[in-house]
């Protein structure tokens, strides 16, 4: 095999790593876009169809209230034609001679005044007058379930008209309670069933006591019908007229029947949209500015939210344009992208003699470019050269002693040009008068300090342990502002009492993440100290959603049986610190959790050391 097969393979490999390069900075693209047109798509979902909702609810309503203006019309001129009817003189006069001369009298009369008085009134089906004990009066055919006087006596409504002082009372062939079935039971003809019919006493004008007789005046069938089929909204819409005692008085009988829908519904004054066995209805009500009755209307919502399933098909398409444009628009910007990348990388691969993916490339244009692949091909130009000296140093020189001279180098790396580096710093931050930088540098050069200084033992002064984690709570304080507060209470410390070295940072750094950064407002964190025949460091932190189970399935460790490098996956700090101590110091020290109130409390109990032997 050639050199140039060799050369071939070896870039296969890069190949694969561009054009990889290509699709993942692609799918970023995707990944990112995505969640956020979903985000949007389900937003728009959620008030398309609560607004729609809300339209078609307001429509509802207002179709309702039109009916309720129909009825409003017909109950109002019915009770008014009612009072002048038997207020009439003839009328008063017709029904005392039938009192009087206990004999019909001659109703001619009394015919063309009511016929005439009816005529333009499509929605008055009949009207019916009876004295006490027989019918004197009827528009309907003789002896029909209307008119006939044995027939009315068995009404179930007959004792409340002859009970009752109202001047009027409405009632009806359909009630969703006891009376509808007693009057089913009384045999009303089925074409007499949802018929609306008022029904008043006849007194006497002369002393407005005396009993007459009784009117009754029904509505039509076939008028009540026509508004059931002339309603425009929805195909199988139910109305429900309710009287002031919850009794229904009339609903349209002719639709297909919701009844049972409608009685499950709880809250039947609000307008509302519920689902009732899978199925959603849209619910409207209304009240009568008569006799405190109630309208009711319910629709399957399928049958009028035409307009709504629109504007989600609408919004569909245009989520679906959106998302091809994105996709379009995606895989040019990762191509625009990724090109400039690709053939940098295939300039690099020139200078190992693999052979280009592109036959023309021209590196004048990448050194004089301003972003950051003019500075990558630049950078990489610097490396190559640089590569190449040293080669060229390692072939001149003895490879032992470079490799010696660098390790001699490296274990003279010292700490104290980074501090000088952090004074400079800080002084030039002081010259400017920025003192919150120069007290973040100082706390920064402190913990460098205190984390930096050299020691063959476990332990430190605990006045080092304390500054050390003052400054690291200064940094900190940097970082969340006022949502951080600390504070100290210290035991006045002798210089002889050591401690554990780095046991409290860890222990802190954990109140901050699972504490603090939790609460909306921040918190504070408080560490007490306290030196006995033990010392006792108590860090507290505000919040107290620790997970005390996790946290003592993570301190149950053995010296003794358990392996040192055995940690669990989460809680590393914690289990690093506890077995510590455990090793170092004793099985009888350690460190706990527990809540106290809106507190979270980490309790660490070391030995009195005043010594580092």
């Amino acid at each position: 095999m050639d050199e140039r097969q060799q050369a071939k393979r070896s870039r296969f490999p890069r190949l694969s790593a561009v054009v990889s390069f290509r699709r993942r900075l692609f799918m970023s693209f995707l990944f990112i876009a995505i969640p956020i047109i979903a985000g949007v798509l389900v937003i728009a979902l959620v008030i398309v169809q609560t607004s729609s909702r809300r339209i078609i609810l307001q429509s509802q309503a207002t179709e309702l209230e039109r009916v309720a203006a129909q009825f409003e019309s017909i109950f109002n001129d019915t009770e008014n034609v009612s009072r002048e009817i038997i207020y009439n003189s003839e009328v008063q006069q017709f029904m005392e001679e039938a009192a009087d001369e206990n004999v019909y009298p001659e109703d001619a009369e009394i015919s063309y005044y009511i016929n005439g008085l009816i005529l333009n009134r499509d929605y008055i089906g009949s009207v019916v007058l009876t004295s006490p004990d027989r019918t004197l009066f009827s528009t309907e055919n003789a002896f029909t379930d209307l008119s006939a006087y044995q027939n009315i006596t068995e009404k179930w409504w007959y004792p409340q008209l002859t009970a009752s002082t109202a001047p009027s009372l409405w009632f009806a062939y359909s009630r969703l309670s006891a009376a509808m079935y007693e009057s089913q039971q009384n045999n009303e003809i089925p074409n007499q069933i949802n018929t609306p019919m008022l029904a008043r006493t006849i007194y006497s004008t002369e002393d407005y006591q005396s009993i007459l007789g009784y009117l009754m005046i029904y509505l039509d069938d076939e008028y009540i019908a026509q508004m059931w089929q002339d309603l425009a909204w929805g195909q199988t819409t139910n109305i429900y007229l309710f009287d002031e005692n919850g009794d229904l008085l009339l609903f349209s009988s002719l639709l297909p029947d919701y009844s049972n829908i409608f009685g499950s519904v709880e809250a039947k004054d609000t307008d509302q949209v519920f689902r009732y066995d899978r199925n959603l209805y849209a619910l409207s009500s209304t009240d009568l500015n008569l006799n405190n009755w109630t309208l009711y209307m319910l629709t399957p919502y399928n049958e009028i939210n035409g307009s709504a399933r629109i504007m989600m098909w609408i919004l569909l398409a245009i989520i679906a344009a959106i998302v091809l444009a994105l996709f379009i628009l995606s895989r040019y910007s990762a191509s625009s992208i990724s090109k400039p990348i690709v053939r940098l990388s295939n300039m690099m691969d020139s200078y190992h003699g693999a052979e280009p993916d592109e036959p023309s490339l021209e590196p004048e244009l990448y050194e004089k470019r301003p972003d950051e692949i003019g500075r990558m091909y630049r950078s990489y130009e610097q490396l190559e050269d640089r590569m190449n000296r040293l080669i060229q140093d390692i072939y001149v020189k003895n490879l032992e002693k470079k490799d010696a001279e660098l390790a001699l180098l490296q274990s003279q790396i010292n700490p104290h040009f980074l501090y000088n580096t952090l004074d400079s710093i800080n002084w030039m931050a002081l010259a400017n008068d920025q003192e919150e930088i120069s007290s973040m540098i100082t706390a920064l050069s402190d913990t460098f300090r205190l984390s930096l200084m050299k020691s063959s033992s476990h332990f430190i002064e605990m006045k080092q342990e304390v500054d050390y984690i003052q400054s690291y709570l200064v940094l900190q304080k940097f970082r969340y502002a006022d949502r951080l507060s600390y504070e100290f209470d210290l035991p006045e410390i002798p210089p002889e009492l050591y401690i554990l070295r780095f046991i409290l940072q860890p222990v802190v750094e954990n109140a901050l993440k699972h504490g603090i950064d939790k609460l909306p407002g921040g918190g504070k964190i408080l560490i007490r100290i306290r030196v006995g025949a033990q010392v006792t460091i108590y860090v507290i932190n505000d919040g107290a959603n620790i997970n005390l189970k996790k946290m003592n399935r993570l301190l149950v460790y053995d010296p003794m049986e358990s392996d040192i490098l055995n940690f669990k996956k989460e809680g590393y700090g914690v289990q690093n610190i506890y077995r510590r101590i455990k090793i170092i110091c004793g099985d009888e020290y350690g460190l706990s959790y527990y809540t106290e109130g809106e507190q979270t409390v980490c309790r660490i109990i070391l030995p009195v050391k005043e010594s580092l032997e």
